[in-house]
């Protein structure tokens, strides 16, 4: 019988490791993929539902509160505001005045 220093030992040891360690990792990459795709499609749909509900609660508040016919009469005056300038400042300049004569 040959005895064999701890280095062999060691070696042979880390030689039969290898194989176990690739094929744990790789039932474990595959369990996880498996796992996430699971829980990742409850994931969205917990994501689209809070979404959902964090918009229509803010709707909700916004449209029975006292400030909305407020924000909605500056929000009109903004675009005619808005209109205004760009055609004033942009299209007015480039279009002909349209006389009434013939």
């Amino acid at each position: 019988m040959t005895d064999k220093s701890y280095g062999q030992i060691l070696t042979e040891g880390i030689v039969r490791a290898i194989p176990w360690a690739l094929v744990f990792s790789l039932t474990f990459v595959i369990t996880m993929k498996i796992v996430l795709a699971m829980v990742g499609q409850e994931v969205k749909k917990a994501i689209d539902f809070t979404a959902r509900t964090a918009v229509h609660t803010s709707m909700d508040a916004v449209l029975d509160s006292a400030v909305f016919p407020k924000v909605k009469q500056n929000t009109k005056e903004a675009i005619e505001y808005t209109v205004q300038t760009v055609n004033k400042e942009l299209i007015a300049s480039y279009v002909k005045p349209i006389s009434g004569k013939r």
